[in-house]
């Protein structure tokens, strides 16, 4: 075969010439050849070649296989080929003798290059840690300047507010092309592009950016949805109703507010606001005849706390309607943020008049806690109440069942009006998702997030959370 100006070709090299005029550098880790007086004599493409192929090594012609070369002879090679061991009797019982005496756990691995790229570094101390290189994020921040998305993300949280289409504009969906009708098919505008949909395709409801002044979640179209969605997490933590400053929070004579609890609340805020009352009222109860306030060691170990204001009316049947919240108290002592209860129920027994009742239901242990985590439970119980005028007692004991759990309440209340009985009492409490949705601003959010999990406490609670510091400390004194 013929031979360039420079040197021989790369396919008629043999092993002998290899052997005499060429040595494989190893004080470089890079793949470098090199004539025997320091001077290169390769050409020019086989040292590329070899920069940018590192396994398998340099003989790759099939010369070399003519002239039975063997590979174990090129330093490339490093990774030897493992075995498995033959199995065999004696092989059998020196395994089993090393697993007995812990030899096996001393003993690598032989004949395999284990990779240097390790997560965990070792301290002088012997402990481990994970190396610095893990906490590096893979992604950058949703709106740091470097973000993939930053400009598009700016442009919906700085979006105006659009001008709504008239509902003659189109008599399909713009979205579906499915036709309106009066009753199956309604219009719905998307609170964010201000187009047409059906009911089908404005299922999402997000928060929206702060020039649209609404911190209630609105009903947007699908396309939309998926717009907002990724910034919830930024409009929840700036813009929800939790996060706000609570506005009602005057009590005194010189607040219609603070004469009367009504039995719905329209919203959290409402609820917040009656339930500080609440407390606020057996903060005077405590006070003026402490034998008839709560115990402050059932206060002290109660596990949860359900404040509510009921109106009770009837004679022999008597029917109750109402709403309140529910705390629960974490593992540090703390409580967590509120839940909007409602509850209806009735009553049978000797009794007769109408009264309103503000009851403190004591949840003593964790699962009456779960019960109340349930979208709906079933309460049954007895009681006895009497209520004259703008003073009344109510004490019941009741059992709760729901699907996240069952358990023994206790029950205490402070009650206004005419009434007097005794009854066996059945009420149903749901959970007003609507209500949380409102307030809280997250969709996904459940009961048992707000109760048992990580949710901070929303500032708008802040008069619900002193109300109850002052009656702990008027219960202890």
């Amino acid at each position: 075969m013929e031979t360039s100006g420079k040197g021989a070709s790369y396919t008629s090299i043999t092993k002998e010439n290899v052997n005499n005029n060429y040595h494989y550098d190893n004080d470089y880790g890079n793949s470098l050849w090199a004539g025997s007086e320091g001077k290169s004599s390769s050409p020019s493409g086989l040292r590329s070649f070899k920069e940018d192929h590192l396994y398998p090594g340099p003989y790759e012609s099939e010369d070399f296989l003519d002239e039975g070369y063997d590979s174990s002879e090129d330093p490339s090679y490093t990774l030897q080929r493992v075995m498995p061991p033959e199995v065999n009797l004696r092989n059998v019982l020196t395994g089993i003798f090393a697993i007995l005496t812990g030899r096996n756990k001393a003993s690598g691995i032989s004949g395999i290059q284990q990779s240097n790229v390790s997560f965990l570094g070792s301290g002088k101390n012997g402990d481990s840690f994970l190396h610095s290189s893990v906490y590096i994020p893979s992604a950058p921040p949703l709106l740091e300047p470097s973000g993939v998305d930053y400009s598009a993300y700016k442009d919906v949280l700085e979006a105006d507010p659009p001008e709504w289409l008239p509902d003659s504009s189109t008599s399909v969906c713009m979205q579906c092309t499915a036709p309106f009708t009066a009753l199956t098919r309604g219009r719905h505008h998307c609170r964010f592009c201000g187009g047409i949909f059906c009911r089908a395709c404005t299922k999402g409801r997000c928060l929206l950016p702060i020039k649209f002044r609404e911190r209630n979640p609105q009903r947007v179209c699908d396309t939309c949805y998926d717009r907002l969605d990724p910034l919830q997490g930024i409009l929840i933590n700036s813009l929800s109703n939790a996060v706000q400053v609570a506005k009602h929070d005057v009590i005194d004579w010189t607040c219609t507010r603070g004469w009367l609890n009504l039995p719905v609340g329209l919203s959290m805020e409402d609820e917040i606001y009656k339930a500080s009352i609440s407390l606020r009222s057996y903060c005077q109860a405590a006070r003026l005849n402490p034998e008839r306030s709560i115990p402050f060691a059932v206060m002290k170990g109660a596990r949860g706390l359900a404040i509510l204001t009921v109106a009770k009316a009837g004679a022999l049947v008597s029917y109750k309607l109402g709403t309140g919240l529910v705390i629960a108290r974490r593992s540090d002592g703390s409580w967590s943020a509120p839940s909007a209860l409602l509850s209806v129920g009735l009553g049978w027994g000797a009794q007769i008049g109408g009264e309103l009742m503000d009851f403190i239901i004591v949840l003593h242990d964790s699962r009456a806690v779960k019960t109340f985590c349930s979208r709906m439970h079933f309460s049954l119980g007895a009681g006895c109440s009497a209520a004259a005028g703008p003073i009344g007692r109510v004490l019941e004991a009741d059992l709760r069942a729901g699907d996240k759990g069952s358990g023994m309440c206790y029950t205490y209340s402070c009650s206004k009006g005419a009434f007097v009985g005794v009854s066996l009492e059945g009420n149903i409490v749901a959970t007003r998702m609507d209500t949380n949705l409102r307030f809280y601003g997250d969709p996904y959010l459940t009961t048992v997030d707000i109760l048992l999990g990580t949710v901070d406490r929303p500032k708008a609670a802040e008069p619900l959370y002193a109300a109850l510091e002052d009656l702990y400390i008027k219960l202890r004194s």
